[in-house]
């Protein structure tokens, strides 16, 4: 009896082994991750892929995004965050048919004003399409460094100060940069005058 069990123990011991070896494959580290932490969506045919938001501290954003056509030609025509929307720099972004296209800073830039995001939270963005379903995406704020240095936000334009409106002259005849023209206090005099 002693050599039936040890043959049955040597028998087993290779299915044991096979067994005890496929335990570990599907552990943490043998996972796939992706590059970037942007997310996924469907819109119709069209998939989005690597969606993010690049934010700066002036309330200024930047989506970024991949976009892979299964069907006919489309255009992204809007996309919005909140309250803000804008559309592609150059025009509705055109999307092939079965083709590709892209959002950010190598390629066509959709830049959102007056938005309130901090990196490292996440934000809904909602992207608008000609033909496809509108899709929203909960997506990730990141900032403007390290893989993203290369994304870049418009200046904003500073509006004039009433010095460099003096500088272009006067509709009314008057010297560029007179006195009398803009004086609160000439006007008030005139009026006392006439109610007299």
């Amino acid at each position: 009896m002693n050599s039936a069990i040890r043959r049955s123990v040597l028998l087993s011991l290779p299915a044991l082994a096979l067994t005890l070896g496929g335990c570990g494959i599907y552990e943490q580290t043998q996972g796939w991750y992706p590059r970037y932490n942007g997310a996924p969506a469907e819109a119709g045919d069209i998939g989005l892929r690597n969606v993010l938001v690049v934010a700066s501290t002036d309330g200024q954003a930047t989506v970024l995004s991949s976009f892979a056509n299964r069907g006919e030609a489309d255009q992204l025509v809007e996309v919005r965050i909140g309250d803000a929307s804008a559309t592609p720099a150059d025009g509705p972004l055109e999307i092939p048919a079965r083709g590709y296209a892209s959002l950010g800073p190598e390629t066509e830039q959709v830049d959102l004003q007056d938005v309130e995001l901090t990196p490292g939270l996440t934000t809904e963005v909602e992207f608008h399409f000609a033909n496809a379903p509108r899709v929203t995406v909960e997506t990730l704020v990141k900032k403007a460094d390290g893989p993203y240095a290369a994304v870049t936000f418009p200046e904003t334009q500073e509006l004039p100060t009433d010095d460099a409106a003096d500088l272009g002259g006067d509709d009314d005849g008057g010297e560029p940069g007179s006195d009398d023209a803009e004086d609160p206090d000439a006007e008030d005099a005139e009026d006392e005058n006439a109610d007299s």
